[in-house]
């Protein structure tokens, strides 16, 4: 499933929320740090028995380091800021499990493509292990408590981050995310809430999941992306007989400037980026997703920082993400 659907779904997440019981919530604790070291003692314990990896806490990591676990959307720009958090990143960084964001703990595991029910199952097995070690806040009627109320009941979020050129070139994105909303979806930037859609990258994910079992929802969201999912390739198809050489020349001409460029803005690549994926999937242009998608996060400036060992300046970083793009793509 994850290489038949590769060119439409970048990656798929599955998080949880869990509270502990008697605890406050995240935004309610202050100068309470033995609290949170047992929390993330019992929590990195559990997630040592289940991954091979390492914890970091927030104000103790280097501050590239940290903004670059962002640009890999292993942990929030929320997390970053708070005094007594941490993260549990899993060495092959699938597994991230955040600690005081906003709630005391948020699992989640990222796959490459339309991949779910894996990263489902890998979620599963570190909830069940985590339920063992921990008083989780769980009420009968409510389902798990969570510091916003949205997340109630499963308390899991999935989400995909999709690459929607056609559908967003034939502005039919709005006919799509108001259909969406009306499911229960949201749509949103390439890095979550609050952030713009670059190079024609969207997150969508579902909503409240009061009332809901973990397996209708995913069932629910599994068929929203199928239906995105064809709804992409059809304009695909539609926009190659209108668009003709103009859209091959325009789609040309942005592989000619990532693979020529002697510096390049992080905007400005992400677009042609978004240009590229469309020519792979209309047979214009012989290169995998895979090496895009990657290239995306590696050109991220933090990620650019960390690869010279030094703080660039943004004229730096457009000459090495230049470099970087020149040497992988040719």
């Amino acid at each position: 499933m994850t290489d038949k659907n590769k060119d439409v779904v970048i990656s798929t997440r599955v998080r949880f929320a869990r509270n502990i019981n008697g605890l406050p919530f995240p935004h309610k604790l202050s100068g309470q740090e033995e609290i949170y070291s047992v929390l993330m003692k019992n929590t990195v314990d559990c997630c040592n028995k289940l991954f091979a990896g390492k914890f970091y806490k927030t104000g103790e990591t280097e501050k590239l380091f940290e903004q670059s676990l962002v640009e890999k959307h292993l942990i929030s720009a929320e997390l970053v800021k708070k005094p007594y958090g941490g993260v549990f990143v899993a060495d092959d960084e699938t597994v991230s499990i955040m600690i005081n964001e906003e709630d005391h703990i948020r699992e989640q595991c990222i796959m490459p493509g339309y991949d779910l029910d894996n990263a489902y199952a890998k979620l599963v097995k570190l909830d069940e292990l985590l339920a063992q070690n921990l008083d989780i806040a769980y009420d009968k009627y409510f389902g798990y408590l969570t510091a916003c109320p949205t997340n109630l009941g499963a308390a899991m979020r999935l989400s995909a981050l999709v690459s929607l050129p056609a559908m967003t070139i034939a502005r039919k994105m709005g006919s799509l995310i108001s259909g969406l909303e009306k499911l229960g979806f949201t749509t949103r930037g390439t890095y979550g809430e609050g952030t713009d859609a670059s190079g024609f990258e969207y997150q969508i994910s579902n909503q409240a999941a009061v009332g809901k079992s973990e397996e209708s929802i995913k069932d629910i969201f599994g068929r929203a992306v199928t239906q995105i999912i064809e709804l992409e390739r059809r304009e695909r198809e539609a926009l190659k007989q209108r668009g003709g050489v103009d859209l091959k020349d325009k789609i040309m001409r942005s592989w000619g400037i990532l693979t020529n460029c002697c510096k390049i803005s992080s905007s400005e690549f992400m677009q042609l980026v978004g240009y590229a994926r469309l020519g792979i999937a209309l047979g214009y242009i012989d290169k995998d997703y895979e090496t895009l998608d990657n290239l995306a996060v590696m050109t991220q400036p933090a990620m650019l920082c960390m690869f010279a060992k030094k703080v660039l300046t943004a004229e730096e970083r457009d000459r090495a993400r230049a470099a970087l793009t020149n040497k992988t793509l040719n």
